[in-house]
């Protein structure tokens, strides 16, 4: 894989089709169907992601905003690891949010 360098006012921002939801998505890396992913999501006041789950390990970083999930509220810096095959339950957000997802390849 070669470097890629995205800047801020050149990223494309699309609606979020990804997992179940209403927001918006950039795609910084995709390697291809179940290789290795990174994406920054972000959900607008009120909104929200619904439960599902993952095959590989996930890994969010909260880059501004806060949202709440499991019971804990998640604000600008926190980082959650969810291991392969892990449940995410609903992501909610009161005032907004924009999260760092990063996707592993998926192995057997």
């Amino acid at each position: 894989m070669k470097e890629i360098i995205h800047y801020p006012g050149e990223m494309v921002w699309q609606e979020l089709r990804e997992f179940p939801g209403k927001g918006d998505v950039t795609v910084l890396r995709d390697e291809g169907k179940g290789k290795a992913r990174t994406i920054i999501v972000r959900l607008q006041a009120g909104g929200q992601i619904i439960p599902h789950s993952h095959v590989a390990p996930v890994q969010h970083y909260v880059l501004e905003g806060e949202c709440e999930t499991q019971g804990k509220t998640l604000g600008r810096g926190a980082y959650r690891f969810m291991p392969k095959h892990a449940d995410v339950s609903t992501i909610f957000t009161k005032d907004g949010v924009t999260i760092l997802m990063i996707y592993d390849a998926v192995s057997e």
